[in-house]
């Protein structure tokens, strides 16, 4: 019970594992009518991935986070709750656990995860400081994953790429930096307000080129995931105990009923 407690206060972030299977889903519908168990298999090793990408994260801040008392509440390392001998087996674990999985998909999944695993280290490592960039902390590095996590699950029903992994690819990465960028406690110089706009103009037109011209996602689906993320939205902004951010209430909410959304539309294919 004790490693459980452990592993769920490394974790921690269970908005964003719902974010993971809400693209590896989408991905997998894009794909086509593919194998549920190799879809499966990629959604258990993108879970391991983001997993090995968190724990990594809050192991490589711990030091510093000891001498700030917001950021040894959220890191279970810092404060002493879980030591970092633990963390550490626990995060290569979860690696290993993930490329094994990949490996059973196929070559380019594996390739994916590896890199999956690489950003994940580039980006929190002490000595590269890309996690100190304002669109590459914890919360924004989650785009880039996405891109793979999407991907992965594409590869595991369609099992080739093609032009709707492209535009899957073009979506998540417009999708992503423009929710970092909303996001961000100060927009950073480099994201200007033009590159916003060409940002969402890529994500409309991809998702327009994906959902309406190409019906890769049944328009009864579309309109499930904005009733419920509607829906959501506002009992977490009316209920609001922890104070989140409009911007994160909304994101928690469109990744929570996509992912559900999802989930109902495989459970009723058998009967369509």
């Amino acid at each position: 019970m004790k490693i459980l407690q452990s592993i769920y206060k490394l974790v921690g972030r269970l908005e964003y594992l719902a974010a993971t299977l809400a693209v590896t889903l989408l991905g997998g519908v894009i794909g086509g009518e593919g194998s549920e168990a190799r879809l499966g298999i990629a959604i258990l090793s993108n879970l391991l991935l983001f997993s090995f990408a968190v724990i990594y994260q809050k192991i490589e801040t711990a030091p510093e986070a000891a001498y700030e008392p917001d950021e040894t509440r959220q890191n279970p390392i810092a404060s002493g709750d879980v030591s970092a001998k633990f963390a550490r087996t626990l995060s290569a674990i979860l690696a290993l656990l993930c490329l094994a999985l990949a490996a059973l998909l196929g070559t380019l999944n594996t390739v994916l995860g590896l890199l999956g695993v690489l950003i994940a280290v580039a980006l929190s490592h002490h000595n590269l400081k890309l996690g100190d960039s304002a669109l590459m902390r914890l919360e924004k590095h989650h785009p880039l994953l996405s891109v793979i996590f999407g991907l992965t699950g594409f590869l595991a029903t369609a099992e080739t790429l093609s032009s709707e992994a492209i535009l899957l690819t073009i979506f998540l990465l417009a999708i992503g930096f423009l929710f970092s960028a909303w996001t961000a406690g100060k927009t950073p110089r480099a994201i200007s307000r033009l590159m916003l706009i060409i940002l969402l103009v890529f994500a409309s037109g991809a998702a327009y080129m994906l959902f309406i011209v190409l019906e890769v996602i049944p328009p009864w689906v579309i309109s499930l995931i904005v009733v419920v993320g509607a829906t959501l939205f506002w009992l977490k902004h009316r209920y609001n105990p922890q104070q989140q951010s409009l911007p994160q209430i909304l994101f928690d909410s469109l990744t929570i009923s996509t992912a559900l959304s999802l989930i109902i539309t495989y459970l009723v294919q058998p009967f369509i």
